[in-house]
């Protein structure tokens, strides 16, 4: 199979800012235990890490495989921070 220019060519996509649901493809990655270290820091430290880790089995929390290891997004992470401070089930 060619590939063309035309085929990674972005100018149909609408700009970043107005896409929604979308990781920045730069966005710093963490492992695990450390997401859910900073998110017991900023929520208070009521979440326990199984619930951590079966929010991330489920997919309630967004996480990233790369190979083996698992990494859940900055970005993602100060999302759910936002959604624990607020009072959101999930």
């Amino acid at each position: 199979m060619a590939f063309s220019p035309e085929m990674f060519d972005r100018a149909g996509l609408p700009p970043a800012s107005l896409r929604t649901g979308e990781i920045h493809p730069h966005a710093p990655l963490l492992s695990p235990t450390n997401a859910w270290r900073i998110l017991r820091r900023r929520t208070g430290g009521h979440i326990s890490r199984s619930t951590f880790y079966r929010w991330l089995d489920s997919g309630k929390v967004y996480s990233l495989r790369i190979g083996c290891r698992m990494y859940v997004p900055w970005q993602v992470l100060q999302d759910v921070i936002g959604r624990c401070l607020g009072g959101e089930p999930f």
